[in-house]
């Protein structure tokens, strides 16, 4: 029979993973919004057709998606009422906007 202070010991533990896993979270998208801002600049130095084939792939190979994975899913369950932070309307509205050359940088 597992102890009382073993299963606390087990949510924090729990918990402590969910709090780093945010943080990487929030580390990938800030890298995500700093590829999109040079490739934006970058397109603008560019001569055309190069520049338009950079914009047009301007989010193409970003960072993967997790869900799926037994871990992120707990981890979006947990501390995002099982949205995903990577894929919510605010996260894909700034990113759409950089790529668009409008920096709010208000978000990150």
């Amino acid at each position: 029979m597992i102890e009382l202070d073993e299963c606390c010991d087990e949510c924090m533990i729990l918990y402590e993973f969910c709090r780093l896993t945010d943080c990487l979270v929030k580390d990938i998208k800030h890298l995500e919004a700093e590829i999109v801002r040079t490739r934006y600049t970058l397109s603008n130095y560019l001569e055309k057709p190069d520049c338009e084939f950079l914009r047009s792939d301007i989010l193409a190979n970003l960072a993967g998606r997790y869900v799926g994975n037994s871990a992120y899913d707990a981890y979006i369950k947990l501390l995002y009422n099982n949205q995903d932070p990577m894929d919510s309307k605010e996260w894909v509205d700034f990113i759409s906007q950089l790529a668009h050359g409008h920096d709010n940088t208000k978000y990150l």
